[in-house]
């Protein structure tokens, strides 16, 4: 081994091991494929907003399993099914990213999704019963958990614009994803295989 790769292999030793001593742990990672810019950015941004609020819940009650924090990865589909495919490669590059939310139109949900499941990476788009334009999607029954704090936590991200029917779905579905980083975390950095098989067993 040349001087220089030992001297390498040195350096990353002793990050791993300063880490380790500062109780840094490696992230896990949820992604979101949206429009954030175009006719439907205003989507995109609702679902953001509902995420981020997701994650951070996530994060002040100790990450995932309480031991490792947990990241979103925001990437722009533009609403398109060709940008949704690129988005979606682009998630899987990450291998810390272990499921993602995407597919906020009929056309982008069924391209993308056998692409991610081509790539091994769980992916939940809403439900088919918003098929059409895909806009907008039918009031929510309910708010999940207290309505008040998650209304309140929500205007306080998104500037004061309450939450709508896509809020409240990503919110739900980015929690569901979380509980299963929880689940996999239980004994070790949980991965995307881990997560696969929760899903399965859940019927998700």
């Amino acid at each position: 081994i040349s001087p220089s790769r030992l001297a390498r292999a040195f350096f990353l030793a002793a990050c791993c091991l300063l880490l380790a001593a500062c109780g840094i742990s490696r992230p896990v990672k949820l992604g979101l494929s949206a429009p954030f810019e175009g006719r439907h950015r205003d989507l995109g941004y609702e679902a953001l907003y509902a995420v981020r609020l997701a994650v951070r819940e996530r994060n002040e009650a100790g990450g995932a399993g309480g031991r490792y924090p947990v990241e979103l990865v925001a990437l722009n589909d533009f609403d398109e099914p060709d940008q949704a495919l690129v988005q979606a490669r682009k998630m899987a590059a990450d291998p810390d990213v272990l499921a993602v939310l995407g597919g906020w139109s009929p056309a982008t949900a069924t391209a993308a999704a056998p692409e991610y499941q081509r790539l091994g990476l769980l992916f939940v788009a809403p439900p088919t019963s918003w098929s059409g334009a895909g806009y907008p999607p039918p009031a929510p029954t309910a708010v999940p958990g207290d309505e008040s704090a998650f209304v309140q936590a929500y205007r306080a991200l998104s500037g004061g614009v309450p939450p709508g029917p896509i809020a409240v779905w990503a919110y739900a579905e980015a929690n569901r994803a979380l509980d299963a980083f929880d689940a996999a975390a239980v004994t070790r950095l949980p991965a995307r295989d881990d997560i696969l098989s929760l899903l399965k067993e859940s019927h998700w």
